[in-house]
């Protein structure tokens, strides 16, 4: 049965006809301007199906392509050929739905013909029968000729053949280059793509009575009284609407504090001022307090009007690294989570990756390992990179849980910073739970 390659526009069809036919795949080129509709209808009558698109898909586009796939014996297909930031984050987040995802229409068309073989393990495959320059080429997506039977070949001067058995005739597949992105493209697949649940045992009351009310942000001790019964790691902390208060429970709490002003209409991440860390007696305490006051005051004096709640006394200490967090819910109960480092350098650098929960603990480590300044993070003795990413996955699963069970009410959580501590520790420093119009519309 020849592939069904759904294409956002005509030009992309036609040039999907022609790499096909450069290596003799049989393909049914269709346009729709809705390709993962489209793609989930032949998907459902049972068509080997790929899609190739002229815009970013959506994360809401691979769950529900990778729903629609999950239990049939075909794999589902993707090119992204517009190069974005994201690109590469889109690549790894479909294998870890199932999805075969390359970046370009020719190992698209390679994919396809090893997808048609059902070559799932193809990288195992020998490669000693290829010309040195090939073989060098294909080398970096290979995993060491494991597979004695399976191997590819030389088919012309610059076409690749593969072949499951010795004696088997060749299939084309393409030049060395898009073979191997087609390689690293199964190589992504998630081996285990186990359906994963996470729940977490709360006070429903507790929660609603928070998040109950008009579409709005909560403020940051709102947000925090929203997420707490979920388990989420908090620091001990108190709100306080006096100077004198401030000073008493800086020092009940123990020396040196974190001081931040509360405000629902003040984000500490866009205000970085209106917080001051490792405050280290009661007399600092009270002049932060009355800084920080004052400098709400004025710019809601200048920009319009504001609430001031307090501010926040917490304990604090110093930490390895601070993360930004952001999750809002997807289809078939799953959560799209944004992951990245929250100091100025990883927001400059934009250093973030995504991936999609709930998922297993070896997802969320390779999903950390997408960073570039991972190593941050993972480059330390087993036992300690352990404890980190058993943490920030357990912390990553809770937050997935609240959205699941509040996908309705919510419409996103931020945690910003989420400081990882030197002892392996998480704890969420600054939250902001965004209620939907639900309440409003079911009133």
């Amino acid at each position: 049965m020849s592939w069904a390659i759904v294409c956002e526009s005509s030009e992309l069809a036609a040039q999907s006809l022609a790499s096909a036919q450069h290596i003799g795949l049989a393909i049914e080129a269709i346009v729709d301007d809705k390709p993962c509709a489209a793609a989930r209808e032949l998907i459902s009558a049972g068509r080997p199906t790929a899609i190739v698109y002229l815009k970013p898909p959506a994360l809401d586009d691979l769950v529900e392509l990778s729903h629609a796939a999950r239990g049939r014996s075909e794999r589902v297909a993707l090119a992204l050929p517009a190069p974005t930031a994201d690109q590469r984050i889109l690549l790894e987040v479909a294998g870890e739905l199932g999805l075969c995802a390359v970046s370009e229409l020719k190992p698209l068309c390679a994919l396809c013909a090893l997808l048609g073989l059902h070559a799932l393990d193809a990288s195992a495959a020998s490669a000693r029968a290829l010309n040195p320059a090939d073989r060098a080429r294909l080398l970096p997506a290979l995993k060491g000729g494991r597979d004695t039977r399976a191997s590819f070949v030389n088919h012309d001067a610059l076409l690749l053949g593969y072949r499951n058995t010795p004696d088997a005739k060749p299939v084309q597949l393409g030049e060395a280059a898009d073979v191997r992105e087609a390689l690293f493209a199964l190589r992504r697949l998630d081996p285990q793509q186990r359906e994963v649940e996470s729940s977490v045992e709360v006070d429903a009351r507790a929660v609603m009575d928070v998040i109950f009310g008009p579409r709005r942000a909560l403020s940051d001790p709102a947000s925090k009284n929203a997420l707490a019964p979920y388990g989420i790691p908090l620091p001990v902390e108190e709100l306080c609407g006096s100077a004198s208060r401030a000073a008493s429970e800086a020092t009940r709490i123990g020396y040196p504090v974190r001081i931040s002003l509360a405000s629902p209409d003040l984000r500490i991440w866009d205000h970085p001022d209106l917080c001051v860390d490792m405050v280290d007696n009661a007399a600092r305490v009270r002049d932060t307090f009355r800084q920080l006051i004052a400098a709400a005051e004025a710019r809601f004096a200048a920009h319009g009007s504001g609430r001031i709640l307090g501010v926040v006394v917490s304990a604090t200490s110093e930490p390895l690294a601070e993360l930004g967090v952001t999750a809002s819910a997807l289809p078939h109960r799953r959560v799209a989570i944004r992951l990245g480092f929250a100091d100025p350098h990883g927001r400059a650098a934009g250093d973030e990756t995504a991936t999609i929960l709930p998922a297993e603990l070896p997802v969320i480590e390779r999903a950390l390992r997408r960073l570039a300044g991972a190593d941050l993070l993972l480059d330390t003795s087993p036992a300690q990179r352990k404890a980190r990413v058993d943490n920030i996955a357990d912390l990553l699963q809770r937050i997935a849980a609240f959205v699941n069970d509040r996908r309705e009410q919510i419409s996103r959580v931020e945690l910003r910073p989420l400081a990882v501590l030197l002892d392996g520790s998480v704890e969420v420093r600054e939250a902001c739970v965004s209620v939907s119009d639900w309440f409003e519309r079911n009133a």
